[in-house]
């Protein structure tokens, strides 16, 4: 078994099993890979990847170089079970193809209902961000290069914005996150000041990442990949992702005791995502909301109290700011 650590959370590879020639579904997987396969009759290692929202699978074809991951989107294993399993995997599918054309992220190879809807992408053997921010190696250098691709996928996918749909989906997270009575109703307000104000009025939306957390960026043989895509979203605003990846980089100096060292690697990525000062002092008047968003996010995944309480005031707090 392999264990590697990905946002503060381990994640593994187990060998499960090997498939060979006659298999149906490793002769199709093989099939797929068209002219990358040189030995049509090799054998494909099945190694299980933990934790993941579906089954998720990392295949590799012995003698050839190379893997691939496998998503299963008929074998759920989060809390969402209930849904249209075959339309989940054909947009995720178009959603990569599109995408593909203007960041780099694995490529999407295959997929096929028939395989409990398997969605088939290229593998790339990277090192996720959330490394270097664990390790704090490299950690601006490998911020700017986070903050060059946001902008090319958000200035590469002009579109409009539509408000009310962006405060829906955020209401909806919401339902699930740590918030009680009060707490709620306090945050529930704030949030309705936000959508009737003008602050974030504006003629162009994007298409944003949406899950831009720091295990879903790798870097490999120096260039940056997006992955976990699945949640990507049209018409959005573009603050979304500066502000979930934003928090995250506070969250770790803050649970270290160090909240106020954030600052400076936060700023320094938000002047590296401008293009401009004008557009820079922008950003920072509607960061408020969407960091605060993120902050609520790493506070529903927190297993400390005193820690996901901390976050809970600061997302708060952030509401009430007129700029960062």
């Amino acid at each position: 078994m392999s264990v590697a650590e990905t946002g503060g959370i381990l994640v593994s590879e187990k060998y499960v099993r090997k498939l060979k020639h006659g298999d149906s579904f490793r002769d199709w997987l093989v099939w797929v890979q068209g002219h990358r396969i040189k030995d049509f009759r090799c054998n494909v290692r099945e190694f299980r990847v933990r934790p993941a929202s579906h089954k998720v699978c990392r295949y590799e074809f012995e003698g050839e170089g190379f893997s691939v991951i496998a998503k299963f989107l008929e074998k759920p294993t989060g809390k969402i079970k209930k849904y249209d399993c075959k339309k989940a995997m054909l947009n995720e599918y178009y959603k990569l193809k599109k995408l593909e054309k203007i960041i780099d992220i694995p490529c999407p190879i295959a997929a096929n209902r028939h395989f409990d809807c398997v969605l088939v992408t290229e593998y790339i053997p990277g090192k996720p961000f959330s490394w270097y921010l664990k390790n704090e190696k490299d950690l601006d250098e490998k911020l700017r290069a986070v903050a060059h691709l946001l902008g090319k996928l958000h200035r590469d996918t002009k579109s409009n914005y539509e408000k009310e749909r962006d405060f829906t989906k955020i209401r909806k997270n919401l339902a699930h996150m740590p918030l009680r009575g009060s707490t709620r109703r306090r945050y529930e307000k704030k949030l309705e000041r936000w959508e009737k104000g003008s602050r974030l009025d504006r003629v162009h939306g994007c298409t944003t990442h949406t899950d831009a957390t720091p295990a879903n960026y790798l870097f490999c043989r120096g260039k940056i990949y997006a992955i976990d895509l699945e949640l990507s979203t049209e018409h959005g605003y573009f603050a979304h992702d500066l502000g979930i990846l934003s928090a995250e980089v506070f969250h770790h100096f803050a649970r270290k005791g160090t909240a106020s060292a954030a600052i400076p690697h936060i700023k320094g990525f938000l002047r590296n995502y401008s293009r401009d000062e004008k557009e820079y002092h922008q950003i920072k008047q509607v960061l408020p909301l969407y960091m605060s968003y993120g902050l609520l996010r790493v506070a529903w995944r927190s297993k400390d109290p005193g820690h996901q309480k901390y976050l809970i005031n600061k997302a708060l707090e952030l509401l009430d700011r007129p700029a960062l």
